[in-house]
Formats: structure tokens, C-alpha cells, sequence
């Protein structure tokens, strides 16, 4: 933090050994238990594999179109058809951690004119709570962003044009990735270009505020008529729905977020005293345009709402943002001696928080193995509903089980881990994500009519005819006569349930069972009435 210039050897060595710390991780297991992960690899593999396989292309097909949400479809596609899948995911992940970690450095670089040890320690946030749900596409886009706008920072005046050129050619990029990082990199650049246009306000100088109000325009104009052609501009609104004020306060601690509250909420206190402190004692710089964009970034985290169109999460993105800025946009000028005590200190508070997280993940491999075991006789082609069990309903199996299952205070991430279903047995279950609006892959009938490509699985309670339907059952339309539908049905986190009820057993035969999921074998409707209590 203080006089880094002076040590560029040391403080690479320090990137480096932080980078390996990140990345230790991934090779603990090979499903790393992010939400949305299973998903993407599985949607992939289909796109990379699906056309040419003959269970899969009676499935799915291929939907290329203008998509905000490409990332992945792209990058992991390619790398599925050169690498084993579960080693792809892993690559990509890692590509992830990396270039959202040089992106909050190249930042703080760009935007203060030297390096520093301060962007380093954004290492702590390598694995927040959006990285833990899998936020992949988002995550690129973010990171893209932030490097856009440090080129912008660094070549705006020096070559106008030829930044103008770069910058919207690298915004389009940026909006094939996810539109939230088109929102980002706008909010960066815009920033900047405000606090400059203020300065040619008030000295009115009218040709500069106009030259540089368009050619900030112009490096958007190309991501904006993207989105105008896009099918998520007209996507129906669906419901909207809102985070409460407290909500909204505890979600702030999204960068520093996974699997013990308490200390991560601790962490995030720790990080930002620390800017606080070395403010109060002036010891702080921090860049106009940062602070700006961090401004514009929290108005907007107020003001969203958590589910608009066919987007969730939508306010949890902004907090992402602000941590990254908090690293990338202040820079604390700490004297040597309380520096190194603040490094030591900050050094050993991300050792073990990446230890408490390897040691999480470590038991996600048998978790694994037990899926696997329950599911290995379906048959591809075959048609499986997924269900899962209320985490409330067995404490004592949650908490044996369900720490690296559940996100502290914000959800679970064991949702998608029917994908396994589509990678490993080329079998159908209704969640695939095949979201027009948001993925190139769509699902072919008559599956369509039993595709799910958003949402939350059922609790295995609502397979009770006569239970309650769920309260938009258009969301989960599988659920209507679904024995007749479906072949299999998979119960994940089965061994909090203990034993189905016996509406179940009337209906389903056990096939295999592990504490991760029991699979049964749907009877045949013409069976029914043999299994019945009432049958004679």
C-alpha cells in the first residue's frame, strides 16, 4: 500500500501466490457446488455434442440468435469439444477468477497512474456470493467491463478516435457477455465523461462538452441497437418483486459472502473500516470518477427490484460491482510499517477464508458419487422429474449435509444438480436453461410442453395429487399428471425425508437411494389400482 513501486518482484510474486490460493479450489472436486454451474455445463454440452448424438437431438436444438448472455455458450462450448467436460467447467471458472482479479487491478492501475499492493487484496472476494451461484456469463461481463474502462482512462485523451473504435468495439463484446456488464462499463466510462463535460460546463467551452458527450455515445451506440434487436427487450414483464431495506443492508456484504454469515459479514466490517480509517486520517486517495461510479452503482442497487421480465437477482448484481470499485477506485497511503502490519493481517484473514471454503467443498465429492450411484441406471432418452427436500424439514441431516448446499443468507445451490441427468445419462428433466431470451438452445416437442428453464425445483411433496398446486403453476407445468409424463422421478437431498409417504409408494418403485438422492421408477398408471390400499 505503501511505496509497492518500489517492490514490482514482491508484490507479482504476492499476485501469483494469491491467483494458486484462488484456484486450489477447483481442484478439490470435480463439481464445484455452484448453483448455476451444473446448468451451464450441461447446456454446453449439449450445444457442443447435442446435434450429432441421437438421443439429444430428438431433445434439444440449436437457437443461435442476438443474446446478451453469451459468454459461456461460446467459450465453454469450444472448450467441452477439446477438454473432458468437468475439466472445461473447471478451466472456465478458473479463466473467471483470473480475469475478474486482473480486472480490478489493471483498474486501480489505469485510473491512479501506478500500482499498488490495496488492489491486490481483492483477492478476498475472489468467491462471492454470485461466483457461488454461478453467475458465470455476469462475471465475465463485469470483468470486461472494468477493463474497458481502464483502457478508456489510459488512451481517451492520448488517441481519441482510435479509443472511441476500441472502446465500442469492446462494449459490444461486453454486451454479448451479459447485459449487466454493458450497464457497468457505462456507468465506468459515463463517469468519467461527467465529471470531464462538468469541467467544460463551467468553462464554457460548448464544442468540448459536445465533442466529448458523443463520442461517449457513440461507443454505446452499437451494444444499444444489439439490445433494440434482442428478444430480451421484448420479453414479457413477468412479476416483479422487491428485497426488503434490511435485505438490502445485509446483501451489501454479497463481495465477501459464502458459507459462515457471521465472519462474512465480519470481513466485509474489517474492509471497509479499514478504507474508513485511512479516510478519517487522510490517508486515503480516491478517484473522482470511481467514486461516482460507485455512487451511480449504489442509486441503483436502491432503486431495483430483485425480479423483473425473466431476470432474478437483478439488485444483488450491484453490490459485485462496489466491491470491485472499492479495491480497484480508493487507494489507502498507509506508512511502511502499518502497511506490512495491515498486509500480514489482510494476507491471513483470505488464508482462512479459503481454507473454511476448501474445507466446505471437500465433502462435494461423495455428494457427487451419490448422485451418480442413484441415477446410473436411466435410460437415455428417458424423462425425469427432479424434486428436492425443504431444508427444514430434517435439521439433523442439514447439518451433517448442508453447508456447502446453502449460501449464508442468501440460497441454496443445489438446485441444477439434475443436470448430471443431461451430461451422463442423456436423459430429459425440465430445467435445462433453454431461455430464448437468454440461451441459444431450445427444447424440441413434445418436451417442450414439460420444460421448466427457469425457476426452482418442487418440494417431492407436491407429487401429492392431493396436495396444494403451486401458486403459479404455469412456472412448473410438469407437475400436472405427472406420472403420466414423466418415466423417472429423482429426489434430491433424499436422505432428509427419510420415507416417501404413501401416496409415493402407490405410484413409485424404488430403485436406488443414497442421502443425496433416491431415484424412483414412476408406475404405470394402468398399476395404480394394484398398489392401492383399496385394491382387492
Amino acid at each position: 500500500m505503501s511505496d509497492a513501486s518500489l517492490q514490482p518482484r514482491l508484490r507479482w510474486f504476492v499476485c501469483l501466490g494469491a491467483l494458486l490460493v484462488l484456484l486450489a479450489p477447483l481442484c478439490i472436486t470435480e463439481l464445484p457446488p455452484l448453483l448455476d454451474y451444473p446448468n451451464h455445463l450441461a447446456r454446453t454440452y449439449v450445444l457442443a455434442f447435442g446435434q450429432e448424438d441421437p438421443v439429444l437431438s430428438r431433445i434439444y436444438a440449436q437457437d443461435w440468435q442476438i443474446i446478451p448472455n453469451l459468454a459461456i455458450d461460446v467459450v465453454l462450448t469450444g472448450l467441452v469439444k477439446i477438454l473432458p467436460v468437468y475439466v472445461a467447467g473447471r478451466v472456465m471458472l478458473g479463466l473467471i477468477l483470473v480475469l475478474n482479479y486482473a480486472a480490478i487491478i489493471l483498474y486501480s492501475r489505469a485510473v491512479f497512474g501506478r500500482w499498488s499492493w490495496w488492489p491486490v487484496a481483492a483477492a478476498l472476494m475472489g468467491y462471492h456470493a454470485l461466483f457461488l451461484m454461478g453467475f458465470m456469463n455476469y462475471q465475465v461481463g463485469i470483468a470486461l467491463a472494468m477493463i474497458t474502462a481502464a483502457g478508456w482512462h489510459v488512451f481517451r485523451e492520448r488517441h481519441p478516435v482510435a479509443t472511441v473504435i476500441a472502446a465500442a468495439v469492446a462494449a459490444t463484446l461486453v454486451f454479448f457477455c451479459h447485459i449487466f456488464g454493458l450497464v457497468f462499463c457505462a456507468v465506468l466510462i459515463g463517469a468519467r465523461e461527467l465529471l470531464l463535460m462538468w469541467d467544460h460546463l463551467r468553462a464554457q467551452s460548448w464544442g468540448a462538452l459536445l465533442r466529448r458527450a458523443v463520442a461517449a455515445g457513440l461507443v454505446f451506440l452499437p451494444s444499444a441497437a444489439l439490445y433494440l434487436s434482442a428478444r430480451l427487450a421484448s420479453a414479457e414483464e413477468g412479476s416483479v418483486t422487491w428485497n426488503s431495506p434490511m435485505k438490502k443492508l445485509t446483501n451489501l456484504t454479497e463481495p465477501f459472502m459464502n458459507y459462515y454469515a457471521a465472519f462474512d459479514k465480519l470481513t466485509a466490517l474489517a474492509v471497509l473500516g479499514l478504507v474508513l480509517a485511512c479516510l478519517a486520517l487522510r490517508m486515503l486517495r480516491v478517484n473522482r470518477a470511481s467514486l461516482l461510479a460507485a455512487m451511480i452503482c449504489f442509486l441503483l442497487y436502491l432503486a431495483m427490484p430483485m425480479t423483473l421480465k425473466e431476470a432474478s437477482f437483478i439488485d444483488g448484481r450491484f453490490p459485485i460491482m462496489l466491491g470491485m470499485l472499492l479495491f480497484a477506485g480508493t487507494l489507502p497511503m498507509l506508512p511502511p510499517r502499518p502497511a506490512r502490519v495491515v498486509g500480514v493481517a489482510l494476507a491471513a484473514l483470505f488464508l482462512v477464508r479459503m481454507g473454511i471454503l476448501a474445507s466446505v467443498w471437500s465433502g462435494q465429492e461423495r455428494d457427487v458419487v451419490d448422485i451418480r450411484r442413484s441415477i446410473e441406471t436411466v435410460e437415455p432418452g428417458s424423462r425425469v422429474l427432479v424434486a428436492t427436500v425443504d431444508p427444514g424439514s430434517n435439521p439433523d441431516f442439514w447439518r451433517q449435509h448442508g453447508r456447502r448446499l446453502i449460501i449464508a443468507d442468501f440460497c441454496r445451490t443445489d438446485q441444477h444438480l439434475g443436470s448430471l441427468l443431461t451430461i451422463e445419462r442423456h436423459a430429459f428433466w425440465p430445467m435445462v436453461f433453454t431461455n430464448p431470451s437468454q440461451q441459444p438452445l431450445r427444447v424440441l416437442p413434445p418436451y417442450d410442453a414439460l420444460a421448466q428453464p427457469a425457476g426452482y425445483l418442487p418440494d417431492y411433496r407436491m407429487l401429492d395429487p392431493a396436495a396444494e398446486p403451486p401458486p403459479d403453476l404455469r412456472r412448473q407445468p410438469y407437475l400436472t399428471d405427472w406420472q403420466e409424463n414423466f418415466d423417472y422421478v429423482l429426489v434430491l437431498l433424499a436422505g432428509g425425508a427419510g420415507e416417501l409417504p404413501a401416496f409415493a409408494r402407490e405410484r413409485l418403485e424404488l430403485v436406488t437411494h443414497t442421502p443425496m438422492a433416491a431415484l424412483y421408477r414412476v408406475r404405470p398408471p394402468e398399476l395404480f389400482a394394484e398398489h392401492s390400499p383399496g385394491h382387492r
